[in-house]
């Protein structure tokens, strides 16, 4: 049984902002478009604040040991913190510094601004102390330390080197996603992961010689770094070009990229460290981390903005199927302009009705989820005996009618928490029921959305499938 994981992130913690409009004409006083907002304003964790949101996303745990300003910008990640089941953090405050804060102006998913409010500038020694104490009290419950450098002046150098000093003598691994062009401040860490351009900038001052083929000139700088800086493997994310690994052994994997298409590549480098640090914390090998890292990151591009890649996606390669964090980021940029459906149900032996069904439902909205009873709910709902086929398997299945656009997964005997957070315009039950009975159907009046109840096939049921079987095969 593959142990579960525990993944202590320190790092520079940033708000992101996304303001989304349209814009339809250019402002009369300058050449500039103007954005008409549509108040689907919303905040996500950003920097290590996005790494611990994909571990979590990767069913481990994560600590999170971060610094904020003394404003309002504490208290929105306190509440974006507590929507992480499997993320605890502690958060330094100082009085003499903002929180680091980035807000996107988007047009039809087009980021047309980027406003930054920060304080790059060095933690003082006092916080670093306080941080590199934190550090002390948590290291011994975690499995991998994550350093997420983004250059805001939390992680410096004497902080990082304290750091990478204690993991060693406690054997923790050390993973470090870097943003400055010297990289003699990370010695001594198991793995570092730059992206292609920070790989050359970091070696190029001495490395000699001109290399044509991409894959030998990462090969060669990768083992220049690990030869001058001690570290025991190089994690190159290469975009478009995939993922290139390099270790002190002479072993090296380049990997092609998984994505179908490059939406977004904002945040993909967190979502590769924070797998790479999920994975190896299960036990896994260094190839099937990576090969894993890969996967998430070719996911985490196709979508839009600093979005999280859940487990369920990796394992049914299912971009369809989503954890309600990224769910619920999908909807608020599309709430203003589309109705959203939504119905339920174990889906156990697809079958004609099922079909007829969610084809309905999908004619009457523009966006169709699918609640998923998870194994364990259907056990609950159905008996032990079922579900017959496992809720990936069935995943997999309903991704492959394209009358479905989002499923996800829920482990209740009802959907009510789901269409709470998912807030549909439409909610979908079979004929054979009641609007007044069906659950949500109060809340939704809260939103003016409204029950629908659509005809089903008659005598089209997985009972009746299950039970003409049985009779046949006794």
């Amino acid at each position: 049984m593959m142990k579960s994981a525990k993944i202590l992130c320190i790092g520079d913690l940033i708000i992101d902002l996304y303001v989304h409009g349209e814009i339809n004409r250019i402002s009369p006083e300058a050449p500039i478009p103007i954005l008409k907002v549509n108040h689907g304003n919303y905040y996500v964790l950003g920097g290590c604040g996005n790494v611990a949101r994909n571990v979590c996303a990767a069913n481990a745990k994560c600590h999170m040991i971060s610094l904020v300003g003394n404003d309002n910008g504490k208290d929105i990640i306190k509440k974006l913190s507590r929507e992480l089941s499997n993320l605890s953090i502690d958060l330094l405050v100082d009085k003499k510094r903002c929180t680091t804060k980035k807000t996107r102006y988007i047009s039809d998913n087009q980021q047309v601004l980027r406003v930054d409010e920060e304080n790059v500038s060095s933690i003082s020694k006092e916080i670093e102390r306080n941080i590199f104490k934190k550090v002390q009290e948590k290291i011994d419950s975690f499995d991998v330390v994550v350093l997420s450098d983004y250059n805001k002046g939390v992680l410096t150098p004497n902080l990082i080197k304290q750091i990478i000093s204690i993991s060693k003598k406690k054997k923790k691994k050390v993973i470090i996603d870097p943003k400055r062009q010297d990289f003699s401040i990370y010695k001594g860490a198991t793995i570092i992961t730059p992206n292609f351009k920070e790989l050359k900038e970091a070696a190029s001052s001495f490395v000699s010689g001109d290399i044509e083929d991409d894959n030998k000139l990462v090969l060669k700088l990768s083992n220049s770094l690990i030869k001058k800086f001690n570290f025991e493997t190089v994690v190159t994310t290469r975009s478009s070009d995939g993922i290139s690994a390099v270790d002190k052994s002479g072993y090296s994997l380049h990997l092609p990229s998984k994505a179908k298409e490059v939406f977004d590549v904002s945040g993909a480098g967190d979502t590769v460290l924070a797998y790479l640090a999920t994975s190896l914390s299960k036990g896994k090998s260094l190839k099937d981390a990576i090969m894993n890292s890969n996967q998430a990151a070719g996911v985490a591009v196709g979508k839009f903005g600093t979005a999280v890649v859940n487990s369920y996606e990796l394992q049914t390669n299912n971009s369809k199927l989503c954890s309600i964090e990224s769910l619920k980021e999908h909807l608020r940029n599309i709430r203003e302009k589309k109705i959203i459906g939504f119905t339920n149900g174990c889906f156990d032996l697809i079958h004609a009705g099922h079909i007829s069904y969610l084809k309905k439902a999908r004619e009457k909205c523009d966006l169709l989820i699918v609640g998923l009873n998870s194994d364990k709910s259907v056990k609950k709902l159905k008996g032990k005996n079922r579900p017959i086929i496992g809720h990936n398997d069935r995943a997999h299945i309903l991704s492959s009618f394209p009358f479905i656009d989002k499923i996800i997964l829920f482990e209740e005997l009802t959907p009510i928490n789901l269409i709470k957070k998912i807030r549909p315009n439409i909610l979908f039950k079979g004929k054979d029921y009641k609007k007044k009975d069906v659950v949500g159907y109060n809340e939704l009046s809260s939103w003016e959305g409204k029950v629908m109840l659509i005809d089903f096939v008659k005598n089209r049921s997985t009972s009746n499938i299950i039970d003409r079987i049985k009779a046949n095969v006794t």
